[in-house]
């Protein structure tokens, strides 16, 4: 199960406690019944997001300082090779091409 599914049944089983089923029209967008549609709505929804932003962030496994370190170098090293490789076929392919103009136009 994801984390929406598992969020949706979390704030269903909320429900079935608070009120005992859900027998009110729930608004598309929040799933409350009579929830806010305007911006007052808005705002509380980009609340809601920024808290929940917040919790999957700490349940992040961010890197170290010495892997950021190796990530970065392996980044950049191959950045600078394939780079010169690209700048050598582009070189090699110019000359290759120039050349073969010059022999047919003698």
């Amino acid at each position: 199960m994801n984390r929406e599914m598992r969020r949706l049944s979390e704030r269903e089983e909320r429900r079935n406690k608070k009120g005992g089923g859900g027998s009110g029209r729930k608004s598309p967008i929040s799933g409350k019944p009579g929830a806010p549609t305007g911006a007052g709505g808005r705002i509380s929804r980009l609340v809601q997001f920024m808290r929940e932003v917040r919790v999957e962030l700490k349940r992040v496994g961010w890197p170290t300082r010495q892997q950021m370190i190796a990530f970065t170098s392996v980044t950049l090293i191959t950045t600078v090779v394939l780079t010169a490789f690209t700048f050598a076929l582009d070189f090699g392919f110019r000359r290759a091409v120039l050349a073969f103009i010059r022999t047919l136009t003698g």
